[in-house]
């Protein structure tokens, strides 16, 4: 039950946040510059839909979920209670 919990939950760290953000703007606008020539060459803006909403599950499906390649620079966070003073004081 704790490995499903920890995988539902999704903990990420910060390179991984970045990383998630820059996947986000290039799927999309990869996406978008694909549906907008597939419509023009087929002159159908049904197609430029149907793709454009392809890439966009497609980018859901790949920023969404907590994959663990987005935690691979985890933050050590201190105990809590304890402040960094009393740290180095040890």
């Amino acid at each position: 039950m704790n490995a499903i919990q920890s995988a539902v939950d999704g903990f990420i760290d910060f390179e991984g946040q970045r990383l998630a953000e820059l996947l986000t703007t290039v799927l999309l606008v990869a996406s978008g510059i694909v549906a907008w020539i597939v419509g023009f060459v087929l002159g159908d803006l049904k197609f430029t839909v149907y793709v454009g909403l392809a890439g966009t599950a497609l980018t859901f499906l790949t920023v969404v979920p907590p994959w663990p390649f987005y935690n691979k620079h985890p933050q050590r966070w201190l105990p809590a209670g304890t402040t960094e003073v009393e740290k180095k004081a040890k």
